[in-house]
C-alpha cells in the first residue's frame, strides 16, 4: 500500500488566485471508517459521495473547487479516479469521488474552497462598450426559464438602471459548443430575452434594453473542459449608451 501526500504549498498558492469577496473553505476526507466505503472493492466503476454544508449560506450560488492533499492507494494498481463538486447550492454541495478499473483507494481527502462573486457596478467606472458578466444568473437545464436564485443579481442590474436613467444596455446570451449551432443560437437568444423580460417587469423601459443570443461564437474559456464549458454558458450586459 502506498500513501501519497500532496504538499500544502499547492493549496496555499491556489488561495492567492481567489478574490476575497465571499469565500468559505474546509477539509474533507473519505476513509474505510466511513460506512459503505467501496473505493477499494472489486473492479469497475465505484462511486462515493460526501455532503458538505456551509457554515452559513452564500448570498448567491458559489463556485466550488476541490483539492486533494491525501491519497492512500494500492501501489500495484493503476491510479484511475475522478473527484468533483456536484449539486452546488447556496447551502452546500456534494463531493463525488469515482474510481474505475482495478484501482483501489483506501483513503482520500483534501480541501474545498467555495467562492461567490458579488456584482458591484460603480457609476464612475462605466464606459460605453464596457461588458459586465452576470455570474449569478441561472436557468433550468436546457431551457430559458429563469431560476429564482437569479433574482438578486438581476435586481442589482435594475437598481443600476434606475440610478442611471440614460444608460442603455445589450443583454447577451452565450452557450458552450455542445449541440447544434442553430439550437445553441436559439437557446442563447431566448435566455437573453428572458433576462430582458424580467428587467422590464421590474419597471425598466424596454427601449433601454436590447437582447441578443450569440450561441457558441464568443467563448471565453476552452470548450474541451467542463470548467471551460461552464464559463462559456453565461449572460453578460454591455453598455450601449451612457
Amino acid at each position: 500500500m502506498k500513501k501519497i501526500f500532496f504538499g500544502l504549498v499547492v493549496i496555499l498558492s491556489f488561495t492567492t488566485l481567489l478574490t476575497a469577496q465571499e469565500m468559505l473553505s474546509g477539509q474533507w476526507r473519505l476513509t474505510q471508517s466511513d460506512g459503505g466505503f467501496s473505493l477499494n472493492a472489486g473492479n469497475g466503476d465505484r462511486i462515493m459521495q460526501k455532503e458538505i454544508r456551509f457554515a452559513k449560506p452564500f448570498e448567491s450560488k458559489p463556485d466550488v473547487s476541490v483539492m486533494i492533499s491525501f491519497l492512500d492507494i494500492d501501489k500495484n494498481q493503476n491510479i484511475r479516479y475522478d473527484v468533483k463538486a456536484i449539486s452546488v447550492s447556496r447551502d452546500g454541495f456534494v463531493i463525488r469521488v469515482k474510481t474505475w478499473s482495478d484501482t483501489k483507494i483506501f483513503g482520500i481527502g483534501g480541501y474545498w474552497f467555495a467562492e461567490a462573486e458579488k456584482l458591484e457596478i460603480k457609476k464612475e467606472e462605466i464606459q460605453v462598450g464596457q461588458t459586465i458578466e452576470l455570474k449569478n444568473v441561472f436557468f433550468a437545464f436546457n431551457k430559458w426559464d429563469l431560476l429564482p436564485e437569479s433574482y438578486p443579481e438581476l435586481n442589482k442590474v435594475v437598481e443600476f438602471l434606475n440610478e442611471n436613467p440614460t444608460v442603455e444596455i445589450e443583454l447577451a446570451g452565450h452557450t458552450d459548443d455542445i449541440g447544434a449551432d442553430a439550437y445553441n443560437m436559439e437557446l442563447s437568444d431566448k435566455r437573453a430575452n428572458s433576462v430582458k423580460s424580467y428587467i422590464v417587469a421590474q419597471g425598466i423601459s424596454e427601449s433601454r434594453l436590447r437582447a441578443k443570443g450569440y450561441g457558441k461564437t464568443k467563448p471565453i474559456a476552452p470548450n474541451e473542459y467542463d470548467w471551460g464549458r461552464e464559463k462559456n454558458r453565461r449572460v453578460e450586459f454591455t453598455i450601449l449608451k451612457k
